[in-house]
């Protein structure tokens, strides 16, 4: 039997209720796991839904009631989830012009406190608690995922080849689990790696029909969960993946899947 989650990345002030209840009409009944960004901010062309490019100011996403009143709805009525994704979402660019993630740019000396706060706001407007934290693009620094652990948080990202986590035998083990399926199988790992002071668990993306069912197989042959990440704004504005993760996840389910959150595999 495995796990299933869908892990929704980017719900932020500028999401509509109604956008978010369209792209998951056709699987309505199945438990999100939704990665809100704190205080979105979207100044560049790059790396987040259209409607929040431009923006200068931060924007709270408790301030959009809307959008609160319908989470809390869902998380009581169907199980639906709540992470921390990032602070504001932003990107820069280094000295060759290529892109930096939030969490890999940001050294905040009090990061710790940042994190701290925007989890605790959430926590109280939202009403729940969140332990686990997703970095926009999945990457995060060896610096940053110090300050998600110290906030009792784990993480749903990766592992870059650079590595980014401290030397010790069992976060080098790791390091090879994850990295030995990829070239070997051209999968990213799907299990839970523990790293004594949080734990970590990996996303696959939409690639096609065929992918994911090779990993559900993979998943279901070494009893490990699967986590399929996508943006609800991608789903609202390329049909065609979501026809793709609707078609699987009624297949997945067929096979017996277990519908589940993000929360409730880092809780076991």
């Amino acid at each position: 039997m495995v796990k299933l989650v869908i892990r929704d990345d980017d719900l932020n002030y500028f999401s509509s209720v109604k956008d978010v209840e369209r792209v998951y009409s056709d699987i309505s009944t199945f438990p999100v796991s939704f990665a809100v960004i704190p205080a979105v901010t979207d100044v560049s062309t790059i790396g987040l839904c259209p409607e929040t490019r431009g923006n200068k100011t931060p924007m709270y996403v408790g301030d959009n009631k809307e959008l609160v009143e319908w989470m809390k709805k869902m998380r009581n009525e169907k199980g639906y989830d709540i992470c921390l994704h990032g602070i504001n979402h932003t990107y820069t660019f280094d000295k060759r012009g290529e892109k930096v993630a939030e969490m890999v740019w940001r050294k905040d000396p009090d990061l710790i406190g940042t994190i701290s706060y925007w989890k605790g706001r959430m926590e109280k407007d939202f009403d729940c608690s969140i332990n686990c934290f997703v970095a926009p693009s999945n990457l995060i620094s060896k610096y940053g995922i110090k300050c998600v652990a110290a906030n009792k948080m784990n993480f749903s990202g990766i592992i870059p080849i650079t590595f980014q986590r401290d030397l010790t035998f069992r976060n080098v083990t790791n390091y090879i689990k994850r990295w030995y399926l990829r070239f070997k199988d051209r999968l990213p790992y799907p299990g839970i790696l523990n790293y004594g002071t949080h734990k970590e668990l990996n996303a696959c993306t939409i690639q096609s029909y065929e992918y994911l069912v090779r990993m559900y197989s993979y998943c279901e042959k070494n009893h490990a969960p699967m986590v399929i990440n996508t943006h609800y704004w991608k789903l609202r504005e390329y049909p065609e993946e979501r026809e793709i993760l609707v078609k699987f996840i009624k297949y997945a389910l067929n096979q017996g899947a277990l519908p589940a959150s993000l929360s409730s595999l880092f809780s076991e």
